[in-house]
């Protein structure tokens, strides 16, 4: 795994964990949404970067991971 697809990764693990410890499935929404809007907005269409499907993929894994990390949290809290 390349650096930039660990990055990816872990920005969406942190994003969706985050937002998931208030509620799951708006964590997990804003993670792959933050992830979607980076690679098609700033790279797609203003030409910041490379757009890759792959850097979008590996964000939605970490998402799906944070939220995963929060509900687990949320149930072990409570």
């Amino acid at each position: 795994m390349t650096k930039d697809k660990l990055y990816h990764l872990i920005a969406g693990f942190a994003i969706a964990l985050i937002f998931g410890l208030f509620n799951p499935i708006t964590g997990l929404i804003i993670g792959v949404g933050a992830g979607f809007a980076k690679d098609v907005v700033w790279d797609l269409y203003l030409k910041r970067g490379t757009f890759e499907v792959l850097d979008i993929f590996a964000t939605v894994i970490g998402a799906i991971m944070g939220t995963v990390v929060a509900i687990l949290t949320i149930n072990l809290i409570i």
